[in-house]
């Protein structure tokens, strides 16, 4: 058993990954998103406060998405990726959020077990298997950070209509009140 896993470790150390690189906190931390963090836990007291929260997460989800495109795609797009039968594709939603996808090359057919797939094929080189485990990490971390500014996002701009449907009401009932009490005392003043 010990030969068996002292084995294993000498082979996982022959398969290192060479040809992707993962991103690195340097290119996050150049990301305006401290301010967000800030914005997010905070007492919200309007529509103002959350119309700005969701610009913040669509300008973080526009930055993530051209790290996406710049970083990580065009990695993927180059040798020794182009060699694949599969590649890593962007595919923007209908809600306008775009996600990194794995896309059998020729076809329409997309999904992780073309990935996984891949990975088990005996004809992918064993040197370029470290390189896709780190892409498809890399393609999971980046979808689940995009989908979540994206939906904060949403939530924020709902929470900003329904905060400016709650203004205009209370707006309109103390114009009632007002009015109440204009009417109430116009004829005290003529007793």
């Amino acid at each position: 058993m010990a030969l068996q896993q002292s084995t294993q470790g000498s082979n996982a150390a022959d398969l290192q990954q060479t040809a992707f690189q993962p991103l690195q906190q340097t290119v996050f931390a150049s990301l305006q998103h401290a301010p967000f963090y800030k914005g997010l836990l905070k007492p919200f007291k309007g529509k103002g406060a959350m119309d700005q929260l969701a610009e913040q997460c669509r300008s973080l989800a526009a930055d993530l998405n051209a790290l996406a495109q710049e970083q990580v795609l065009a990695q993927a797009q180059r040798y020794p990726f182009t060699l694949l039968p599969i590649r890593l594709t962007h595919q923007v939603t209908s809600a306008g959020t775009m996600f990194l996808r794995w896309q059998e090359v020729g076809t329409r057919r997309m999904g992780v077990q073309l990935w996984e797939e891949l990975c088990q094929d005996t004809k992918t080189p064993e040197s370029m298997l470290a390189d896709l485990h780190a892409l498809e990490q890399q393609r999971i971390a980046l979808n689940m950070q995009i989908s979540l500014v994206h939906s904060i996002g949403r939530q924020a701009a709902e929470c900003a209509e329904k905060m400016a449907q709650a203004d205009a009401v209370y707006t309109e009932r103390l114009q009632q009140i007002i009015q109440s009490r204009g009417k109430d005392a116009a004829p005290q003043q003529e007793a």
